[in-house]
């Protein structure tokens, strides 16, 4: 067992999440394209085996429960396929969209998620762009992190999503962010449901 397998699976194991072995499989194949590509082209500064396992995979998947079955989910602002790609491996039943305005980027999820055998559409475009397209509205749930602000990423993600729809922003720190993205949240028609 590898020590990304091993530090992954403990994590799980914590947070009493089951994974089979071919989700472990996939994360790991995905993890080491990452690893492998990130050499010549800069996706994250993240490549640890531990802090990958945590950031990257642990993390992307926390919320996986909040996700209605057979949703069809966008993440704005993909980097490297995270929190996407990983919940499309525990998720099977969801469709999942990425979307990232960096070539580079995009080429790598293609090819990653292609070893990995995860199923993933890759637009590569802003996120505004998208919103003056027909997928305005077009997505049951939105997931982001790392893109910007609460304020701004609420502005680039609510456009995507279907009234009643979900709009998950992984955010560390939020509770500053949350009081200035107050206004912004209320013009949107967004309300805080939960935090996780």
């Amino acid at each position: 067992m590898s020590e990304f397998e091993r530090g992954l699976m403990t994590l799980l194991a914590q947070a009493g999440q089951a994974v089979t072995k071919r989700q472990f499989s996939a994360m790991e194949i995905y993890y080491n394209e990452l690893v492998e590509v990130n050499r010549t082209h800069n996706l994250t500064a993240v490549t640890s085996p531990e802090d990958a396992a945590l950031r990257h995979f642990f993390d992307s998947i926390v919320p996986q429960t909040l996700i209605p079955r057979g949703a069809s989910v966008v993440d704005v602002g993909s980097g490297a396929g995270f929190p996407l790609v990983p919940l499309k491996i525990m998720r099977e039943d969801i469709s999942a969209t990425a979307v990232e305005s960096a070539g580079k980027k995009c080429a790598f999820i293609e090819r990653a998620t292609a070893a990995a055998g995860v199923a993933v559409t890759v637009r590569c475009s802003r996120a505004e762009e998208l919103a003056r397209t027909e997928l305005r509205e077009s997505f049951d749930v939105c997931v982001s992190r790392a893109v910007a602000q609460l304020r701004v990423l609420a502005e680039l993600c609510a456009p995507l999503v279907k009234p009643g729809g979900l709009f998950l922003a992984y955010k560390g720190d939020y509770a500053q962010e949350l009081a200035e993205a107050e206004h912004a949240l209320s013009a949107l028609g967004l309300r805080l449901e939960e935090t996780v």
